[in-house]
């Protein structure tokens, strides 16, 4: 995906662009923005359960009451302080874990970009106003451009991503019954 970054002017919608047939640019998208959701979700459940099954292999029950309302990005941190940790006491690697790592902190991004995006904002490239940075340039829009087929990478990284989580944990086990 292309980003593009424009001045915020005196108004919020200011140097957006045309945003008049935005209907009919993102329709064929709608889908695809579910699609990210429901991948997204098996992936974040998948971590969810490592999590919890971390925390304790008797029940789910103490690791979701430590996990509710933690945002996924502070998931991954505490995987990565657990996965460090065991892999550390235990002296053994785990050749998919150097790979996972940024895997998932790049899905978490992805997902945040389509899933906060004001798909309203989207103008006739088909840029899409995701957020407004502000920086040492002044406040802008931070927009991306969406299209089927960069729809369609987020999505296939996202399965990409639960697939080496699925192969991190078989390589876990394996190290385990050794």
């Amino acid at each position: 995906m292309k980003n593009l970054r424009k001045p915020v002017g005196q108004y919020i919608l200011d140097e957006i662009g045309d945003v008049e047939d935005s209907d009919t640019y993102i329709e064929e998208l709608l889908p695809l923005i579910g699609e990210v959701v429901l991948f997204f979700n098996g992936l974040e459940s998948s971590l969810d359960h490592y999590l919890c099954e971390s925390i304790s292999d008797r029940s789910d029950r103490l690791g979701l009451m430590m996990l509710h309302n933690l945002m996924y990005a502070t998931k991954v941190d505490l995987f990565q302080r657990v996965s460090d940790d065991m892999l550390r006491t235990m002296s053994f690697s785990i050749p998919s874990y150097e790979l996972l790592l940024p895997m998932l902190r790049e899905c978490g991004v992805l997902r945040n970009r389509v899933v906060h995006a004001n798909w309203e904002y989207t103008n006739e490239e088909g840029y899409t106003h995701v957020r407004f940075k502000i920086s040492k340039n002044g406040t802008e829009h931070d927009m991306w451009q969406f299209s089927v087929e960069s729809m369609r990478e987020v999505i296939d990284k996202i399965i990409a991503t639960r697939e080496i989580f699925d192969v991190f944990q078989e390589e876990l086990s394996e190290a385990f019954a050794k």
